[in-house]
């Protein structure tokens, strides 16, 4: 708390005392060995078992991350496990008790209805929502002329790790290209008409059938999976065939590429890396999450998916030694939070938002009477209404006993209670009441709470998943963190990785690697 406070006081300075006349900046030859960029590659959704599966067949762009890097594994210090939270995480060092951003989406108690984590009360890309500075943050309060650029698909992923400064670039599904927050670079526009993403909405074919089949384990269309984006559960999956092609991209591995590909303009639109002053750049593989989503981390699509961003990832190393220089680039990759195994393959389950609030207003009504009691449940929040809240204070009171005892008595769920009973000092607090606490904010998060047990996932009625995350299980909380700092030497590739860390040591780590306060 205290380092956010002070970064907090920071940025007021900043915004405060007039910046130093901007000077020229001194270009260096690439092959100097002064540090120019720093890099954090978030892969959405990539737990740490899945990594450990598969890394003996990930032999290009991860193998040489690991012949080059540090291997740990990330722990999230929340049950927060989604990709608000975890990109705010990753950008700020700070969990949902302290960064405000406790899902992807809330019920905002002010005005009545639901509410995004970048997105304002009307729905345009914000960053307001966030309590605490990120990166971008960092980097403007420092004053150096550094620059902070993210780029991912979902608009999230991109604004969140900045903070309330830099440049922000996402897909727009609209027009199928990318737009900007935070800036209005010119070079963007040309990006867009060089790199047009309709053309390449074509049928996304596995490469190798039979290697998928050897090396997933399982057949195409194994029992769980669901589909994502329109697709249906087995290969080929036509984008034109979608009632959305644009929305598409979001689950093919066409999404992975055209981030890394947007990721690379912006170092040549920004000039990133080309002086003295170090930078960030933050690229966000949000596709990644869409695929697991709907087919499973098991599936022939994922297979696929990661061979190809495989590759895809070893090109884009190249291109940072090209376009940087070798030994002036810094590099973490890790994810915003893990991922279950397919609930059919580990004898889970599965159930929906939609159950969860109907039991809840159902078990209020017992002592209300019959009426809407619920405003709103979404993993892993649940909101008294507000004709709810109006009721007698004691009848309130045996209505929220009634909605605990059925929340509890809920298969399915290792967590029930009311926010009240684990928010706040969260210091005081140990073990899973400490991630517990990290995990909401006493003004944002809902009366009550709910969390998947071992082996379950939480879904909704109107969007069915094969897979999905956000609890206290080590498959949601452990994902791999492979840290490349300046200075690294290559070494033999790495076959386990090293102890655990927290995930809130990324944000420190990075703020050290760009020599910020």
């Amino acid at each position: 708390m205290k380092r956010a406070l002070l970064l907090v006081t920071l940025v007021m300075l900043a915004a405060a005392c007039p910046a130093p006349k901007a000077t020229a900046p001194v270009k260096h030859d690439r092959d100097t060995t002064d540090p120019g960029l720093v890099v954090l590659v978030v892969i959405d959704q990539f737990p740490e078992w899945s990594l450990e599966r598969k890394r003996t067949e990930l032999t290009h762009g991860f193998a040489r991350i690991l012949r080059e890097g540090e291997w740990r594994v990330g722990r999230h210090p929340s049950a927060a496990t989604l990709t608000g939270p975890g990109h705010a995480l990753l950008g700020t060092g700070m969990p949902p008790a302290q960064s405000g951003i406790i899902a992807n989406e809330w019920w905002s108690r002010e005005f009545n209805r639901k509410v995004k984590a970048a997105d304002d009360e009307n729905g345009n890309t914000s960053n307001k929502w966030l309590r605490v500075p990120g990166l971008g943050d960092a980097i403007a309060a420092a004053h150096t002329g550094a620059k902070a650029v993210a780029v991912a698909l979902k608009n999230r992923a991109s604004v969140l790790p900045l903070g309330h400064a830099g440049l922000a670039l996402y897909y727009d599904v609209k027009t199928a290209s990318f737009t900007s927050y935070g800036g209005n670079p010119t070079w963007l526009a040309a990006h867009n008409r060089a790199h047009p993403i309709a053309p390449r909405l074509v049928p996304w074919q596995p490469q190798d059938p039979v290697l998928l089949a050897k090396l997933s384990g399982v057949v195409d269309a194994q029992v769980g999976e669901v589909g994502e984006k329109g697709f249906s559960t087995t290969f080929p999956h036509d984008p034109k065939a979608t009632k959305d092609p644009n929305d598409a991209v979001y689950a093919m591995p066409l999404g992975n590429e055209i981030v890394l590909e947007a990721a690379l303009a912006a170092i040549d639109g920004e000039q990133l890396g080309a002086d003295t002053n170090i930078d960030v750049l933050i690229v966000s593989l949000s596709a990644h999450d869409y695929i697991a989503h709907g087919w499973g981390h098991e599936s022939w699509e994922a297979w696929d998916s990661e061979l190809r961003l495989d590759v895809a990832l070893e090109q884009f190393l190249a291109e940072l030694d090209h376009k940087v220089g070798k030994g002036r680039w810094a590099l973490i990759l890790t994810s915003d939070h893990g991922g279950a195994p397919l609930p059919e393959s580990v004898h889970g389950g599965r159930y929906t938002d939609e159950q969860i609030k109907a039991a809840a207003n159902q078990a209020a009504s017992l002592v209300l009477g019959p009426g809407e009691w619920i405003a709103y449940a979404n993993l892993p929040n649940v909101y008294f209404s507000q004709a709810a809240l109006a009721q007698d204070p004691k009848e309130l009171e045996n209505a929220r006993k009634k909605i605990v005892s059925a929340l509890k008595a809920f298969p399915g769920l290792a967590f029930a209670d009311r926010t009240d009973s684990v928010a706040g000092h969260c210091d005081d607090r140990k073990d899973d009441e400490r991630a517990l606490c990290l995990s909401f904010d006493p003004e944002r998060s809902g009366d009550f709470f709910y969390f998947p047990a071992q082996g379950w996932i939480v879904e909704e009625e109107g969007e069915r998943l094969a897979t999905a995350h956000g609890s206290l299980n080590d498959y949601d909380r452990n994902v791999p963190v492979v840290l490349l700092p300046f200075d690294r030497k290559p070494h033999p590739p790495l076959a386990v990785p090293g102890p655990v860390i927290p995930l809130t040591d990324v944000a420190p780590m990075l703020e050290q690697w760009l020599r910020l306060p």
